[in-house]
């Protein structure tokens, strides 16, 4: 579980592992390309945001991604510091 401060709320979001295959560019980060979600891969039609956030209380840095795929679902996925990539629903 994930809290989130938006505004002045704070959210709890659900997080379940998803498999994502990614592009590293020039620089380190990696872009996701594809997303494995129930037996199903979603190809990466158009990044819509990034961001890296950090935890106060563990100092490790997690990269947030919300994505469209080319079937109009748009996926926000997160990449925690240990490698694993969960979905944010």
């Amino acid at each position: 579980m994930l809290r989130s401060m938006h505004g002045s709320t704070l959210t709890e979001m659900r997080l379940r592992t998803v498999r994502v295959e990614c592009y590293a560019g020039g620089r380190a980060d990696q872009t996701p390309r594809r997303i494995g979600l129930d037996g199903h891969e979603h190809v990466v039609a158009r990044l819509l945001e990034e961001s890296v956030e950090e935890s106060l209380a563990s100092n490790q840095q997690s990269r947030r991604y919300k994505v469209l795929t080319e079937e109009g679902l748009v996926l926000e996925v997160v990449r925690s510091s240990d490698g694993t990539w969960r979905l944010v629903s």
